[in-house]
Order: structure tokens, then C-alpha cells, then sequence
């Protein structure tokens, strides 16, 4: 009997540890939900007043103690405003940051970026600094941040000066940027190429150095593809018969963005590289400069051992009008199976082929 009664005494004990747990927990989410209700009534608040200033219905020092105190709301509203609304926007609600009750929120981020030990609040204000303060004052800790140890700080502190058009910036984020092995380079391209045509001149003087990095160099001729740099084709020219396989892909590849006559006949020379990834660029290339003098070499490359150089190379002579298309009509009947069959392919999917047109042999 005394065994039941102490299994009873316990089960009862449980049932009220699980019941205060139960309201514990309860009351945990209501206040959390309350909490959550505030802080959207304050961010929305925040919002139209903010909105309301760019309107002109209210003045700036009215942000001197942001609304409700939502201080820490105030950059993120700010840099969100900006995005939406676009640059005139964004120049105007600089002037939130400049007033004295809030100016201490920039020097705060800057001192955030520099000398935090959480790397998300450094990459935070690394993203941040564009939308508060002007560049004269955030370049400095924005180039330092490049330096950083974590690499989202460092690609935080490029995209925000691409996004002021510090040009200064350019050879630092080559150097200070190389991704990581499972990071898209392309990311990082795109960080250069938000610069603009003021990137150019910094781009051609890294590229001319000796000292330059061929990874800094990868970045620099990609870059200098999308913007169809043309005063660029020489130097890429160079580069085009680097020792560095990346540095050749990436030099064949801008040179087709690029355009250029003078480029018809290095790329054709590259239908040779050892690099496969090279020879199929190079096609591709050849195919956007639209050059007839390419069609002898893209035609011997229909017969590569690699499917991509074959279809690439296929695919740019049906862009180089008759001569291309003949090419690829002529190999139909070609002894070279593999040949036969990519211009067949391409034909097919290009809607060239005729009822007459001779068929491969099986």
C-alpha cells in the first residue's frame, strides 16, 4: 500500500511540474506575440514616418528621437526605403543620419565594422553604411572591412563599395576577394561590374601589372567583358595565352561579350588550347562575333573529343550565316559519326534542315 501511495505522490508531482512547464511555455508565447505586435505597430510607425518626411509632410529633425525610440529600427527601415524607392530616396534619407540625435548611429556602425567581435554584426554594418552615412566617411572602414577574416564580412564591405562607385576600391576588393572554392565567382564578378564604365581605367592598370594575381586577374577580364570594355580587347588579347587555364577561359569569353575584328583570329588560334573548357568558349565566342574567316576553324572542331567544344562550335556556324550553315550541311555525310551528328543536332533545333538535305549514314 505504501509502494501505491509514493507512485501516486509522484505521478502527481509530475503532472504539476508538466502543468507549471504548460503555463510557463504559454505564457512565454503571449508575451512573445505581444512583443512582436509592438515592434510591428513601431516599425510601421517608423515606416510612414519616414515615408512622410520624403513627401516633405514632415522635417527632418522630427527623426532627432525616432518614433516610440525604435532607434535600432531606424537604419534597417532606411536601408529598405532606399532599395524601393531608388537613389533620390536613398540621398535624401541621408540627411536622417546627419541630424544630432541620430548621427551617433553611424559612428556606432563604424565602430561595429572595425572592432565587433560578432561577425554578423560587422558584416551588418558593412551593409548598412552606404544607406547612413556619406562615402567620404564610410570608404576608409569599408576598405579595412576587406580585410576582415570572414569571408560574407569581406563580400559585404566590396558590395557596398561597388555600390558607392569607389574606384579606389577596385584593385583591393582583387586582391582582398578571392572566393572561396564553393563560392560562385561570379558574385564576386558582379561586385566589379556594379561599378560601371568608372571601373575601366583601374581594371586595364591592374591587368597590366606584373605583380597582379591571376585570380584578381580572372575577376578583372570578366568584369571588363560585361561592361564591353573595347579599349580593353588588347591586354585580353595577351591574357588569352596565359599559363593560367582560368585566366584563358575567362579572356575567351569577354572577347565574344566584347566584340572586335581583331579578336576573330587569336579565338581561332584557341580552338587549339589544351583546355577543353577553353576551345568550347572560344566557339562560342567566335559564334557572337559572327566572322566568316572563323569558319574553317570551327568546322575542324565539329570532329573535338569533347560534346561541348563540338556543339559550340556547331551552334556558332549556324550563326555565321551561309557559309556557316553549309559547313554543317557539308559534315552530314562526314565519316566522323560525332561530327555528323552535333550539326545534325544543331540544324534540328535551328530548324535548318531541308527534306532534301542528305542524311548520315547509320
Amino acid at each position: 500500500m505504501t509502494v501505491f501511495f509514493i507512485i501516486a505522490k509522484a505521478i502527481v508531482f509530475l503532472m504539476a511540474i508538466v502543468i507549471l512547464l504548460s503555463l510557463r511555455v504559454l505564457l512565454f508565447n503571449t508575451l512573445a506575440i505581444k512583443r512582436e505586435a509592438l515592434a510591428q505597430k513601431g516599425r510601421s510607425a517608423l515606416r510612414e514616418a519616414l515615408q512622410g518626411y520624403l513627401k516633405g509632410d514632415i522635417h527632418v529633425s522630427a527623426f532627432s528621437t525616432p518614433l516610440h525610440g525604435e532607434k535600432k529600427l531606424l537604419i534597417g527601415l532606411v536601408a529598405q526605403l532606399a532599395e524601393e524607392l531608388g537613389e533620390t530616396a536613398q540621398k535624401k534619407l541621408l540627411y536622417v543620419f546627419e541630424t544630432s540625435g541620430t548621427h551617433f548611429l553611424v559612428q556606432q556602425e563604424i565602430r561595429r565594422l572595425s572592432h565587433s567581435w560578432n561577425r554578423f554584426k560587422r558584416q551588418r554594418a558593412a551593409t548598412y553604411l552606404p544607406y547612413i552615412a556619406n562615402r567620404h566617411a564610410i570608404i576608409p572602414p569599408l576598405l579595412h572591412a576587406l580585410e576582415d577574416k570572414f569571408f560574407m564580412v569581406r563580400f559585404s564591405a566590396a558590395h557596398s563599395l561597388a555600390k558607392i562607385k569607389a574606384t579606389e576600391a577596385v584593385i583591393p576588393i582583387l586582391e582582398h576577394l578571392s572566393a572561396p572554392a564553393l563560392w560562385p565567382a561570379e558574385r564576386t564578378i558582379e561586385i566589379i561590374y556594379e561599378m560601371g564604365s568608372e571601373a575601366v581605367p583601374t581594371l586595364l592598370h591592374y591587368l597590366a601589372r606584373p605583380s597582379a594575381k591571376d585570380g584578381g586577374k580572372v575577376f578583372a577580364i570578366s568584369a571588363l567583358g560585361l561592361l564591353r570594355a573595347h579599349q580593353a580587347i588588347p591586354l585580353i588579347l595577351i591574357h588569352l595565352s596565359s599559363p593560367d587555364k582560368e585566366v584563358r577561359i575567362q579572356s575567351a569569353k569577354a572577347l565574344g561579350n566584347i566584340g572586335g575584328a581583331e579578336a576573330v583570329a587569336p579565338l581561332c588560334a584557341s580552338m587549339n588550347d589544351s583546355a577543353w573548357e577553353v576551345r568550347a568558349l572560344s566557339a562560342n565566342s567566335l559564334g557572337l562575333l559572327k566572322a566568316d574567316r572563323a569558319v574553317s576553324a570551327l568546322a575542324g572542331a565539329l570532329g573535338d573529343a569533347v560534346w561541348w567544344v563540338r556543339y559550340n562550335s556547331a551552334d556558332a556556324l549556324a550563326e555565321l550565316g551561309h557559309k556557316g550553315v553549309t559547313a554543317l550541311e557539308n559534315t552530314l555525310t562526314h565519316e566522323d559519326r560525332f561530327a555528323a551528328e552535333v550539326s545534325r543536332l544543331v540544324m534540328q533545333e535551328r530548324s535548318l534542315m531541308k527534306s532534301s538535305t542528305i542524311i548520315t549514314k547509320p
